[in-house]
């Protein structure tokens, strides 16, 4: 599991209007602790999550195109739900970004996070 992997998380339960039910997300939290989450079998991953739902995309999200990404619809970056999930939330592996996508990525977080 590294950063700019896409993998199919399971977001259930969730509360109000945060993502729910099993969607696509983007690994965006660092690969040495990504590696170590992964050997334990144990620990959290920084995701962000993705929808189909493309029809309005804000200043801090990313538009994302299936044939760049490997998902089967072209998607957006729900930046602003950006958290951390248990490792046992994921599926599989369902596409990835390149060196590119992940640094519009990097920025959205960096504008919507304030950094």
């Amino acid at each position: 599991m590294r950063r700019g992997d896409i993998y199919q998380v399971d977001f259930e339960p969730s509360r109000g209007a945060e993502a729910n039910k099993a969607r696509p997300a983007i690994v965006v939290s660092r690969d040495t602790l990504n590696q170590a989450v992964e050997e334990l079998g144990y620990g959290v991953i920084t995701v962000v999550p993705l929808t189909s739902n493309t029809k309005r995309i804000l200043q801090f999200q990313t538009l994302l195109r299936s044939v760049d990404t490997g998902l089967p619809s072209d998607s957006k970056t729900l930046t602003e739900q950006v958290r951390a999930l248990s490792v046992e939330r994921f599926i599989h592996r369902v596409g990835g970004l390149n060196a590119e996508l992940l640094a519009r990525v990097d920025a959205d977080l960096r504008l919507h996070l304030d950094l």
